[in-house]
């Protein structure tokens, strides 16, 4: 459900038109709902593989909740680079996705968000498209 939410304001935005503040605000909740998809991802990585993650807290295994929670902090802390390093990815899988997340969320923000706000302020100013 994330990811079809996700494409379809991704076609709004990268959509024909002129760039508008709601496309930006468009393309900054398709960033927040990729790294909610993570989060589900790496839960689910933790209850295939038990112990793929490590951290300074300790959730109980039965905790659904708690385990999203946690996961959706790693998440959100891999996706903008941040790494603080109180969870830890432990199995190669888990460091796989962990490294392609934080890969995709910085050219996310400089191949689309920073072409947009280009774009809008290019188009924002009749002055500039004159010269």
């Amino acid at each position: 459900m994330i990811g079809f939410f996700a494409c379809a304001i991704l076609s709004y935005v990268l959509g024909s038109g002129k760039v508008t503040s709601d496309k930006i605000y468009g393309a900054i909740c398709v960033y927040l709902l990729f790294g909610y998809a993570w989060t589900f991802a790496y839960s689910l990585i933790e209850e295939v593989q038990p112990g793929s993650f490590t951290s300074l807290t300790s959730i109980d295994a039965h905790d659904l909740v708690g385990r999203v929670m946690q996961m959706r902090y790693f998440s959100f802390v891999s996706l903008t680079s941040v790494g603080y390093g109180d969870i830890v990815p432990h199995s190669q899988l888990a460091r796989t996705m962990a490294l392609l997340e934080a890969m995709f969320g910085q050219f996310y923000l400089v191949a689309l968000i920073g072409r947009l706000v280009g774009l809008q302020i290019v188009h924002g100013n009749p002055e500039r498209g004159r010269d």
